[in-house]
């Protein structure tokens, strides 16, 4: 019920003040609070109330960035190139996906079994390399002092992360600050209807 209320109220907004752009740089409070706040709780023993907040803020600002960015090409373009601008934001969208996918697997891969050495108890230092390869194999150590160096160790890797994903809110930031200011009120009085007659 709240999101619905909070959706209700952004879809008010932006009908009432008409420019998707600033309503996006609006939600940069909830991108930096719910990225950033991941730093201190993304480790074990977080109360999962705190991880369920950072969740819904990044949830907010994802989802009216998503919108918005459609919005802003659509309102941009003539109706005959619709199909074109969201094909073109789409194929963006997944080549920043795979950046981001390339770079949270080259952390894990290169840091996870380092981490692994360097947590481990000394006399458990040589399964390292099957503790990292199965996770089976990590579950069976759960409550020991093992299992404790092997949280330590993924609890570090996941900060490492969400460090590097705080360092290219500013990158997003930026390029909506490079979007068209369209005032999807004012856009038929400017370019006239695109579409007449009915439609369904």
């Amino acid at each position: 019920m709240v999101l619905v209320r909070i959706l209700l109220t952004k879809l008010s907004v932006l009908r009432y003040w008409g420019s998707p752009k600033y309503l996006s740089l609006a939600m940069t409070p909830f991108a930096v609070l719910g990225t950033a706040l991941l730093i201190h709780f993304r480790h074990p023993g977080t109360y999962v109330g705190n991880l369920v907040m950072c969740q819904l803020f990044q949830g907010i600002y994802s989802g009216v960035w998503a919108l918005t960015g459609q919005l802003v090409i659509t309102a941009s373009v003539n109706h005959q190139e619709v199909a074109v601008g969201l094909a073109l934001f789409g194929l963006f969208g997944s080549i920043g996906a795979s950046i981001g996918e390339a770079i949270a697997g080259a952390m894990w891969t290169n840091m996870l079994y380092e981490r692994l050495e360097t947590y481990l108890p000394a006399d458990q230092k040589d399964l390292a390399a099957s503790i990292y390869a199965s996770l089976e194999t990590q579950l069976e150590y759960a409550g020991t002092p093992t299992g404790d160096a092997i949280n330590d160790a993924y609890a570090y890797v996941m900060r490492m992360m969400v460090i590097c994903g705080v360092c290219f809110i500013p990158l997003c930031i930026g390029c909506i600050f490079l979007w068209k200011d369209v005032n999807v009120k004012k856009i038929e009085e400017e370019k006239g209807k695109q579409m007449k007659g009915y439609v369904f």
